[in-house]
């Protein structure tokens, strides 16, 4: 006894499913990790906060603020002439071994995206896998 299978392209699978590069399930897993992010950043005006936004179909997180890099980092940058915090326009800064400090929240500090991830990686993959489940019985 013989069976022929046939199946569709697996790219065909895969685009049905939401599972695709760029897909529906990698957007939603990008926003996910961007809502999740926010109670992580600084926040001092709400402006870092406001813009933790997913790019690429959803395949990076970014925070678009121009201080984000040292926020996160969490050590204070200084003029490298003045030696200020609030450096001259223009003048170049350099990394300090002086810690920021953070407000508002335990949660919110230095390295903002490896804590939320290590705090909330199992329940930001389980909702995309059930979001990801319902687009298949949907």
């Amino acid at each position: 006894m013989s069976m022929i299978l046939k199946t569709k392209p697996l790219q065909t699978i895969y685009k049905s499913l939401g599972l695709e590069e760029r897909g529906k399930v990698q957007q939603f897993l990008g926003k996910t990790v961007a809502d999740n992010l926010k109670k992580y950043v600084s926040l001092k005006s709400g402006t870092q906060k406001d813009s933790v936004n997913p790019i690429n179909g959803g395949k990076q997180v970014i925070i678009n603020v121009p201080y984000a890099r040292f926020q996160a980092e969490g050590k204070v940058m200084v003029g490298v002439k003045s030696r200020s915090a609030y450096a001259r326009r223009g003048e170049r800064k350099v990394v300090i071994n002086k810690n920021l400090k953070y407000h508002s929240s335990k949660l919110r500090g230095a390295h903002p995206f490896e804590r939320m991830k290590a705090d909330k990686r199992d329940k930001i993959l389980m909702q995309t896998a059930n979001y990801a489940r319902r687009l298949d019985n949907g």
